[in-house]
């Protein structure tokens, strides 16, 4: 079996909606990905392939041995897997990172992207969350604990922009059909927002074709679905609740534990169950299996309604790639089951990483992970860009 060689690709929708397979991201987004390369070391098993952009501290490295991280290969230019055939597990697929890999001297081993198509690009966007969303709201009709209120509206016309506005009666989002999760959205706040005439709206209706509408809902807290797509079908993982700020961008995930207190009593593990079973029978229908193999995290929210109850809407966002949610999922099978915590990515400077493991370093028991820092990235150089999560034993 070819060992899997993975790398981290952030920007992947992006390279998708650019198309080129000379896609360059912007430089402060390439510094995010080159700082944490490593994050997709703990979806990665013994005998695969990470790929650097430059060789492994040796400091982290004696830290991964100390907590037990997986024994990968690291790959650079130098260091490359001495059988050329890779099965490639990129974040994301996309043309660029395809002739990345090629360009490397490396063949990925059969994959439905391959060869590259120009269908691909529709099915690597938001159109696919949209088409789950229609199928979901046929599933759940008649449920009390889930509910969409609007499956996503396509406009392709300023005009179409102007009724939205003056005829809503609660904030709208508008999402641009490719982007990074958290960006590439616009919320119209108010009917006197301007929304026809905004730049930002107008630049994206000209380069993608068209902007997805759909209500922005009182969020009580996100969280996320997660499955692995094979030849065999669907296959669900789990779920994981994490955190993003107002404008939507994530901040962290909570390991080995949920916010309970958020949703007091919300049946929450009821409304998980039906969301699972019906989203795993609503990709199942779409039959996604037969054109994309791997990774898939569809975004949810706890919300509510106009009446303030609460609602689980199942299927805000379907992202075909790799995500934070697969890899909270990853991170947990570590966890001691007394310990618990919260993960996130910050921009900190490398002082306040040496202190912060100077006073709070990584406890194992049983060997499983139990409590203190455990940096999931290394520290940065100077300033830059680190995952930690933080660990508390539980009584």
């Amino acid at each position: 079996m070819a060992p899997q060689f993975f790398f981290f690709n952030p920007t992947c929708e992006m390279a998708v909606a650019n198309g080129q397979v000379s896609y360059q991201p912007p430089a402060h987004l390439r510094a995010f990905e080159r700082e944490l390369a490593l994050l997709p070391l703990w979806l990665a098993g013994e005998g695969d392939w990470l790929w650097l952009p430059a060789s492994v501290d040796k400091a982290f490295a004696a830290y991964l041995r100390q907590v037990g991280g997986p024994k990968v290969q690291w790959a650079t230019e130098q260091e490359l897997p001495k059988n050329t055939l890779v099965s490639a597990q990129p974040w994301g697929w996309s043309p660029a990172a395809i002739r990345w890999l090629r360009a490397l001297g490396l063949e990925p081993t059969p994959h439905p992207l391959l060869p590259w198509q120009s269908d691909h690009r529709d099915l690597l966007s938001r159109y696919t969350g949209r088409e789950l969303a229609l199928r979901m709201k046929g599933l759940i009709k008649g449920t009390v604990l889930l509910a969409i209120p609007e499956v996503p509206r396509v406009l392709q016309r300023p005009e179409e922009l102007e009724v939205l506005e003056a005829t809503m009666t609660q904030p709208w989002l508008l999402k641009a059909p490719w982007s990074a999760s958290g960006r590439g959205l616009f919320k119209i706040r108010s009917r006197s927002e301007g929304t026809a005439r905004n730049p930002w709206v107008l630049g994206k209706l000209r380069q993608q074709g068209a902007l997805l509408a759909e209500p922005f809902l009182d969020k009580v807290q996100d969280l996320s679905f997660h499955f692995v797509l094979d030849t065999q079908g669907v296959h669900f993982s789990g779920t994981t609740f994490f955190e993003t700020d107002k404008d939507g961008q994530f901040l962290g995930c909570y390991a080995g534990q949920r916010p309970t207190e958020k949703w007091g009593a919300f049946p929450m593990e009821e409304a998980l169950l039906a969301a699972a079973g019906q989203l795993q029978e609503a990709l199942s229908g779409m039959d996604l299996h037969l054109h994309y193999h791997g990774f898939a995290g569809v975004d949810a929210l706890l919300f509510r309604d106009e009446a303030g109850a609460l609602r689980l809407h199942p299927c805000i966002e379907l992202n075909l790639r790799s995500t934070m949610g697969r890899l909270n999922l990853a991170l947990e099978q570590r966890l001691h089951p007394q310990s618990s915590g919260f993960w996130r990515i910050e921009r900190r400077e490398v002082q306040v990483a040496a202190q912060e493991w100077a006073l709070n370093p990584p406890l194992l028991k049983e060997g499983r992970w139990f409590g203190g820092t455990f940096p999931l990235t290394p520290a940065p150089v100077g300033a830059g860009f680190q995952a930690v999560l933080r660990l508390e034993f539980k009584g």
